[in-house]
């Protein structure tokens, strides 16, 4: 859809009540800003899943800021993110682990993933 509109190929339809699926038709439109970048991919099944992965990111992370006080006492809220990669019935599926952040209840970073569990070392994507 966002590479469709991007080429001129469709065009943009934000009327979202109409839809028989709902939620493809809003990654569609949080799609829309990355329609070059996911065009010009060497690989848009490759990439098509990192951008999701970051428009979701920067939605649970509003979620959180806006809800961390709730955690009581010491709490603290653990954010693991990542792909999920579907193979053939007969295979294990696998996960991407591409952030994992601990967080206070008052919305501030504590700690992340490359910091805590790699000492320093690169995380390859």
């Amino acid at each position: 859809y966002a590479c469709a509109v991007h080429n001129g190929l469709q065009k943009v339809d934000l009327d979202l009540s109409g839809g028989m699926d709902i939620e493809q038709q809003f990654v569609g439109q949080i799609l829309l800003p990355h329609a070059e970048r996911l065009d010009q991919a060497n690989n848009i099944k490759v990439e098509l899943p990192h951008v999701c992965y970051e428009e979701t990111h920067k939605r649970i992370h509003k979620i959180v800021e806006h809800c961390s006080g709730e955690v009581a006492g010491n709490g603290k809220i653990a954010l693991l993110g990542g792909i999920q990669i579907n193979t053939p019935f007969e295979q294990e599926d696998y996960f991407l682990p591409l952030g994992f952040e601990l967080q206070c209840n008052e919305g501030k970073l504590i700690d992340k993933f490359e910091e805590a569990f790699l000492d320093g070392a690169e995380i390859m994507a």
